[in-house]
């Protein structure tokens, strides 16, 4: 049952009031709340490694931290620290708690929403239980390790009611917006195919097994996922060799914290990484990114891996980094476009229709369709068009949306319709062959091992319940 606290006071406002008649949110009232320290909600950040500990930052300006949680302390005292210099920099004098076990905060009465900025294994448990515990929760992308996980997350959200904003930013920049609404408009004709170009994993050798540091409590980072060892590489020539961290200039290698992103069993690398942004997009400019919306068929074009998988898409080996290294995928849709995926090219999304085609990425939007905007720009209520009331910050539509009752720029329904697609590209990938997926019923056809890689099973006393 839905607690009741202080957002009580935001939902009497004028500014929630009617935000929340209009089904958008409004900019000013979360900046109202900040103002008012009876009115800011009390948060806590799980999960404080550099995204979640980001997060933490970015929702200071419109709440009151009261509490940090990680199995690892050191990550939680770094984070305690920078947060209690921030707020004390504002003249406040912070009391910020320390947890290990996440539970102890699910279980506080006086905290009121939650960032979780864990691992992507941990997810959907932590939220799941917040938001069942009254609590409402901004998650850090991608929300699922797997497709099962979107389903349980999802009866949750609407059993519950309450605000779920996934963290896939890019809903809140207005360039990624102008895309959609410029697709949307008709300007590119009948869109025909959509590139989405997502960078390719690393590859490493061998890791070996050491302890792991004394700040960390590796049995319960593992949580849901198989008990195996903690593997660690440092940095220098011999990590050099040994290691293939595109971009990153060969950094310490591990099972663990930011390399946890490399293998399979913590998350899905580049595919649910920048998939989980990218695609997102593309699925919502082809009209593709509602409930029991989805690609029907999802074929491997080209797959590199040092990883060999088994008949069961299975990595066959357990010392080293295990997703892909390159790869693409055609994904079809029902509506006859083409979404390619793939590791080769530019990180971006091409989007190309029988009158024009656009490019669109954190830095750029470009094609002439863009370019015609100067002298032909899109109505003055294009943003309203996409659900939006005011662009603000993607932190501040989150509390926004506390105060409102409105629904998140970044729903549980968009995203999971989006990750699934990633979670099929990885599918097939593993299985080297094309399966065919029905959206609406969220099953594999005729395709028994694939069907059964949806979901996996959780370590003895770290089920999800629901």
């Amino acid at each position: 049952m839905p607690r009741i606290h202080r957002r009580q006071f935001l939902q009497s406002t004028s500014a929630a009031a009617t935000a929340a008649s209009c089904g958008v949110f409004s900019s000013t009232s979360a900046k109202a709340a900040s103002d008012s320290p009876n009115s800011r909600p009390k948060i806590a950040v799980i999960g404080c490694g550099g995204q979640g500990t980001g997060d933490g930052y970015r929702a200071l300006e419109f709440a009151d931290m009261v509490a940090v949680c990680d199995v690892d302390s050191a990550h939680a005292e770094r984070a305690k620290a920078g947060y209690t210099e921030r707020i004390a920099e504002k003249g406040k004098a912070p009391q910020i708690d320390v947890h290990e076990d996440y539970r102890a905060i699910i279980d506080r009465d006086d905290i009121d929403a939650i960032v979780c900025g864990t691992v992507d294994h941990w997810h959907v448990k932590i939220s799941a239980e917040a938001l069942k515990s009254g609590k409402d929760a901004y998650c850090e992308k991608p929300l699922t390790l797997t497709v099962d996980e979107g389903r349980i997350i999802s009866k949750v959200v609407e059993e519950t009611g309450r605000t779920l904003q996934v963290g896939t930013q890019q809903r809140s920049d207005e360039r990624f917006l102008k895309a959609v609404a410029v697709a949307h408009s008709g300007r590119l004709g009948e869109i025909k195919k959509v590139t989405v170009g997502i960078n390719h994993n690393p590859f490493s050798k061998q890791l070996p097994i050491v302890e792991p540091p004394q700040t960390l409590n590796w049995d319960r980072w593992k949580g849901p996922t198989p008990d195996v060892p903690y593997r660690f590489l440092t940095n220098g020539k011999e990590g050099q060799k040994l290691v293939r961290n595109l971009g990153d200039g060969g950094i310490d290698a591990s099972n663990c914290h930011r390399e946890f992103r490399w293998w399979l069993e913590y998350s899905g690398g580049k595919m649910t990484d920048w998939g989980a942004h990218h695609v997102d997009i593309a699925q919502w400019i082809i009209d593709q990114n509602g409930p029991g919306q989805g690609p029907t068929t999802i074929t491997p074009v080209m797959l590199e891996t040092s990883v060999p998988f088994d008949e069961r898409g299975n990595p066959t080996l357990d010392d080293r980094y295990n997703v892909p290294h390159r790869f693409t995928v055609h994904a079809q849709f029902p509506n006859g476009v083409l979404m390619e995926i793939t590791s080769e090219g530019r990180n971006g999304i091409l989007v190309e229709g029988t009158e024009g085609r656009i490019f669109v990425n954190r830095g750029t939007i470009a094609g002439k369709p863009i370019e015609d905007l100067e002298t032909n720009p899109l109505p003055g209520d294009w943003l309203e068009n996409l659900y939006l009331g005011e662009l603000v910050g993607h932190m501040q539509n989150f509390f926004d949306c506390l105060a409102s009752g409105a629904k998140p720029a970044s729903d549980v329904w968009t995203h999971v319709s989006a990750i699934n697609t990633c979670h099929l590209g990885n599918i097939a990938l593993r299985l080297n062959r094309a399966i065919e997926w029905d959206a609406a019923t969220q099953t594999i056809q005729e395709d028994a091992v694939a069907d059964a890689m949806q979901s996996r099973p959780s370590r003895a006393g770290y089920e999800i319940e629901i």
